[in-house]
């Protein structure tokens, strides 16, 4: 399990685990600010070269961060169902140009996303966007629906073993009504018993005096690496929106 030392801010990690790589031992403050301005500013990105410049920077930033690879082309083949949907509705209705467009903007934009999220703990994120200075309330509400969604599926894969356990493989059809009725069942089953440990879990975090602000969950200090990491994303940002309003010929 990942821990944040109080005053250096540094992860410490057990003997069998691999050591953190530089972009995991940032803070996440840093990452958050220039992922975040990087992919606003690619998504309003209108012409072709531009929009190839923001993909590029996209996966140099993939490949420098030493995110491991095959977790980023899982999480992006996850999403590309999506990014298709979205590209070809603009390709029917605007034309090829945009169409490919728009297949590579949300592909640069959900590509750094992408790294942001699989080389950050998912709780560094929650704190440093509420070190940001974002609502309590609504980092509060982030970190408990994280939590609750896996609960759900928790929940969910102990119905399937007990339905297995019981000898059922699966409707043989979408008109199988008995099918049906163990599906429907189960779903209503999973909600009542994934409540009823959700009030267990709140009733166990109020025992322990939890707070909507996250602020002091994890404590670090802005190095100067995440300093440059900032001000590499906002030069990058910033170019590209120059030459997208036409300010640098």
């Amino acid at each position: 399990m990942l821990l944040r030392h109080a005053s250096s801010g540094r992860r410490i990690r057990n003997l069998e685990e691999p050591d953190a790589t530089w972009f995991e031992s940032m803070d996440p403050r840093a990452k958050l600010v220039g992922v975040l301005l990087f992919v606003v500013v690619a998504a309003v990105l209108t012409s072709t070269a531009l929009i190839l410049v923001s993909l590029g920077i996209a996966t140099a930033f993939a490949a420098i961060s030493r995110v491991p690879p095959i977790k980023l082309a899982r999480s992006y083949l996850t999403t590309f169902p999506f990014i298709m949907v979205a590209s070809a509705s603009v390709f029917l209705f605007g034309g090829f140009e945009k169409g490919l467009n728009m297949l590579i903007r949300v592909s640069a934009c959900v590509l750094g996303l992408l790294v942001l999220a699989v080389g950050t703990d998912i709780f560094d994120l929650f704190s440093g966007l509420r070190r940001l200075k974002l609502p309590a309330i609504f980092t509060a509400l982030l970190m408990l629906t994280y939590r609750y969604l896996l609960l759900i599926v928790d929940e969910y894969e102990r119905m399937k073993v007990a339905r297995r356990a019981r000898g059922f493989a699966g409707g043989r059809s979408l008109l199988d009504w008995y099918g049906f009725k163990v599906l429907s069942q189960t779903a209503g089953m999973v909600l009542v018993r994934s409540s009823s440990r959700a009030d267990r879990i709140y009733e166990g975090l109020k025992a322990r005096a939890f707070k909507e602000d996250m602020a002091s969950w994890r404590h670090s200090v802005m190095a100067l690496t995440d300093a440059a990491f900032i001000t590499a994303f906002v030069a990058a940002s910033a170019l590209l929106l120059a030459f997208q309003m036409g300010a640098i010929a």
